[in-house]
């Protein structure tokens, strides 16, 4: 009957209403920084402090190459505000490591992270977004701590060297020139700004790279992929 039938349409409109208003306050954002959570181990990784929060699935470990898809929460170290989140886009992030992509802290302490694994990964500026700042909630010489949760590692190649690459003399430094004419070589001075503003590109890059502010890249510093296949043997 037509009676039958209209009740049918608002049992299903009230079972979609319901299943929205669940996934609602499912996706309810609550994340904030717990101080007080509890640290089950901590260690150095090449400037990082890396809290272990969590223990994970380990027979499976991140390595550079891998796609990681993990949930992700950054703080400002000084007053612990939230400046980033993959709560923001309402589902875990997926990133690879190895690449150059993410900020060098970040690339470093979630090195053989496994499934299942919380890390607290304390980042230092000069490992971060040193004296430039992110350009809209990161501050020149902020400090940075990350809540780093990975759900899956899926595994991947290992990028192509692009630290040899540059560096064109084999000195293992990378000087301005050369990181000028690698972005000539390989057409990025069109897409960033143009040929012509080619200088305020690599002082930009320099600004990021060169921590110890000394005229050049070595292999500490830069953030790009720098292993070759042996370097894993």
């Amino acid at each position: 009957t037509f009676q039958h039938y209209f009740k049918q349409i608002n049992l299903s409109m009230m079972m979609n209403f319901l299943m929205l208003l669940v996934a609602s306050v499912l996706s309810e954002d609550t994340y904030v920084f717990d101080k007080d959570e509890k640290v089950l181990f901590s260690y150095d990784m090449q400037g990082v402090k890396v809290d272990v929060l969590r223990r994970g699935d380990c027979h499976k470990k991140a390595e550079d190459g891998d796609m990681l898809t993990a949930e992700f929460h950054g703080f400002l170290a000084d007053t612990l505000a939230r400046f980033e989140s993959s709560h923001d886009a309402g589902k875990p992030s997926s990133f690879k490591i190895g690449h150059g992509y993410m900020i060098k802290g970040l690339e470093r302490g979630l090195q053989q992270i496994c499934i299942a694994e919380k890390r607290r990964l304390h980042i230092p500026a000069e490992l971060a977004y040193a004296k430039v700042g992110d350009g809209k909630n990161v501050p020149p010489g902020a400090d940075l701590i990350y809540d780093v949760e990975v759900i899956n590692i899926q595994k991947g190649k290992l990028p192509p060297n692009i630290f040899a690459r540059i560096d064109i003399n084999k000195d293992e430094l990378i000087s301005k020139d050369e990181m000028a004419n690698f972005i000539l070589e390989t057409g990025r001075a069109v897409t960033l700004r143009g040929a012509s503003e080619i200088d305020e590109v690599v002082s930009e890059i320099f600004k990021l790279e060169d921590s110890n502010e000394d005229g050049f890249v070595d292999k500490s510093e830069f953030s790009g992929p720098k292993k070759d296949k042996h370097d894993e043997l």
